[in-house]
């Protein structure tokens, strides 16, 4: 395996400057035309970082710890490979580790703390004390303590219950894991005149199972049902349209259906998913990453935060019943 001294005496540079070059942390150290000829001799002879070296040296490696959900929701796959993406531009390695704030792995954050990662981007950010010496980037979560990148729950409901109503409908269910975003829809379909009753909000710990529907049924039994059901996300929405297809019930005529994450399955369902988009994944994983080394470089900046951009995806689910 090629190590920096072998390409440094190639090239005619010091080894500290190669490191630096493949490190990206003074990749203008050499010219132009010697960067230029480090990397494609990196590159040709499959250079890999020795990460454990590294660590040993300086106290930190070259990895970023990624803590993710597990990955039966095709959205958190996407994303994590525009993560990966996103961080080898910056000459970092990704780390994965599942892991979740409801059901934490016994041992996981210390496991992967040992490695020496530089910095982590994590969504179980109330996993991690106070006192962790390393930059982190909390997604999802909006945590006082770190920067963070999160969904607009309050546009995104304002956009939802608005679109509903101009479809003429009044009554509003829920299915899925209960946050911020059956806070914000309470507030905008009262606000929108609608009704969003509790009977018709069905929670639970495990967001991606398909019986959530049939507990609607259930909890609703003799009464009257909603005609507009927001489900948590894309993946859990495909998997109730099934059952309520299933159950003898179409989609959009019996029951509308919209989602969250504008997964690529979503155009391709039939009928097409109406979904909330935050963003491609390589944006938002972009703008992750670009928090993180924003805060490697300049440690004493201020917290930041950004809150992505929701955007509507009207497709076929929703029927519009002032038709």
């Amino acid at each position: 395996m090629i190590r920096c001294k072998d390409i440094a005496e190639m090239v005619g540079v010091s080894r500290q400057a190669v490191t630096a070059v493949l490190n990206n942390s003074r990749p203008n150290c050499v010219s132009p035309e010697k960067r230029s000829e480090i990397l494609k001799i990196a590159a040709k002879y499959n250079y890999r970082p020795n990460h454990a070296a590294l660590a040993l040296k300086t106290g930190k490696s070259n990895l970023i710890g990624i803590v993710m959900p597990p990955w039966h929701n095709p959205y958190i796959a996407e994303l994590c490979m525009a993560l990966q993406r996103a961080l080898t531009a910056w000459n970092y390695t990704p780390f994965f580790t599942i892991d979740n704030n409801l059901n934490p792995v016994p041992g996981n954050l210390e496991q992967l703390l040992s490695l020496q990662v530089a910095g982590m981007i994590t969504v179980a950010s109330s996993l991690l004390p106070d006192n962790i010496d390393i930059p982190v980037v909390s997604y999802f979560i909006d945590d006082p303590r770190f920067d963070s990148v999160c969904i607009d729950s309050h546009t995104s409901s304002r956009q939802i219950s608005e679109y509903l109503q101009k479809c003429g409908h009044r009554k509003i269910g829920y299915l899925g894991f209960a946050d911020m975003r059956t806070k914000f829809l309470s507030e905008e379909t009262i606000r929108c005149g609608m009704e969003f009753h509790e009977r018709w909000q069905v929670s639970t710990p495990n967001p991606s199972s398909e019986n959530l529907f049939d507990r609607l049924l259930e909890l609703n039994s003799g009464k009257d049902l909603p005609t507009a059901l927001i489900i948590h996300n894309d993946a859990l929405a495909l998997k109730i349209m099934r059952r309520i297809h299933d159950r003898g019930c179409r989609v959009p005529e019996d029951f509308s259906i919209i989602g969250y994450d504008n997964i690529s399955h979503s155009a391709n369902s039939v009928p097409g998913l109406t979904t909330v988009s935050s963003g491609t994944s390589d944006k938002i994983a972009s703008a992750m990453v670009s928090l993180l080394m924003n805060r490697l470089k300049n440690p004493q900046l201020p917290r930041q935060k950004i809150l992505l951009k929701s955007e509507l995806i009207e497709r076929e689910s929703v029927a519009d019943l002032t038709k």
